[in-house]
């Protein structure tokens, strides 16, 4: 059987006044019409088969705990039917779509979607990275590299040594030449600066022997360096790209038929996650479907997150950060609010 996801109100509500304005998202009290929504989808949550997730509120289910923001939006259909849709913050049990919900305003997990194809090939580029970086010949050529460094400093550092320690044994040995002749003095002063020229010769020609060597080894590493660092370039332009399309498909719908993308809302840099929660997708789809949006209240079901305050079945405000500026800057345009 396949479910709408405006669905009519399974108890009599003709006795219940409507709210005269729409409720304010960021600050409210549950309008009667929006607990009754609520309950009815709390009510299908603890009996519901249609799907397996772990909210966190039975012992012992496998699964990774996550609680989760539902939403209810109340509105009235084109025959001027009262129902209400229903709607989940992010994924529910890995999936964008569950019958009875609205959608996503945009589905990134959508199997022939832009967005899959692009993640099949970045993730190949991620691939060919790691394994060129894990390459047995990048290896080899880095230990190379390394032991080359460590083996010329190490042949230089004792040729220096070997200066030094002669410089010493020649200053030794001019200390007991008083008893040479003039003549003998100069042949034998010659004897040790000629000796100290050759060292440092030899010196000169290792230090140019070992940067050859150095170079030849950074050569190897330099081609396996280059091929991973464009790979890297391309895996940040495709990146980029894929995140201006999804900027230009997360298209959101206010009550004249109006669009605007997220990254028109937000300048092209919108806080993770920024479209995915229940209330811009519950408008948008009430929009979408000349639907005439009531009331709305959004509630937590499930174990409370660590990283923040949540208490199962409680309802709390639209958060600021990601559905303000979509809600406040563009969806809510021209429905009148509560104060």
């Amino acid at each position: 059987m396949v479910h709408s996801p405006f669905q009519l109100f399974k108890t009599a509500v003709s006795s219940i006044p409507l709210p005269e304005v729409f409720t304010f998202p960021f600050y409210y009290e549950p309008h009667p019409l929006s607990l009754l929504a609520a309950a009815e989808l709390q009510d299908y949550l603890v009996t519901q088969t249609d799907f397996n997730h772990n909210f966190g509120l039975k012992k012992d289910q496998p699964g990774l705990v996550i609680g989760k923001m539902f939403g209810v939006l109340v509105c009235e259909n084109e025959n001027g039917q009262l129902g209400y849709l229903w709607a989940f913050s992010g994924k529910l049990a890995e999936s964008n779509h569950h019958a009875r919900f609205v959608p996503p305003v945009f589905d990134m997990l959508e199997t022939d979607g832009f967005f899959k194809k692009e993640e099949l090939f970045l993730n190949q580029l991620n691939r060919s990275i790691e394994e060129l970086e894990q390459a047995e010949g990048f290896k080899q050529a880095l230990a190379e590299q390394n032991q080359v460094a460590l083996d010329a400093e190490a042949d230089l550092e004792r040729q220096k040594l070997r200066i030094k320690t002669l410089k010493t044994e020649r200053d030794a040995k001019r200390k007991i030449t008083t008893a040479l002749e003039q003549d003998e003095l100069e042949a034998f002063e010659n004897a040790l600066s000629e000796e100290s020229k050759k060292e440092s010769i030899l010196l000169k020609k290792m230090t140019k022997y070992w940067n050859y060597q150095k170079a030849a080894a950074n050569t190897k590493v330099l081609e396996f360096d280059t091929t991973i660092s464009k790979l890297k370039q391309q895996r940040r332009n495709k990146s980029a790209e894929v995140q201006q399309k999804l900027f230009d498909h997360y298209v959101f719908l206010n009550q004249f038929g109006e669009e605007k993308s997220i990254g028109e809302i937000f300048n092209y840099n919108p806080p993770a996650g920024a479209g995915e929660c229940a209330a811009p997708k519950l408008l948008h789809y009430a929009f979408k479907h000349q639907l005439k949006p009531i009331a709305m209240a959004e509630f937590w079901w499930g174990q409370s997150p660590a990283s923040e305050v949540r208490k199962h079945k409680q309802f709390y405000p639209a958060c600021k950060s990601k559905c303000e500026p979509i809600l406040m800057n563009h969806m809510l345009d021209g429905l009148e609010m509560e104060a």
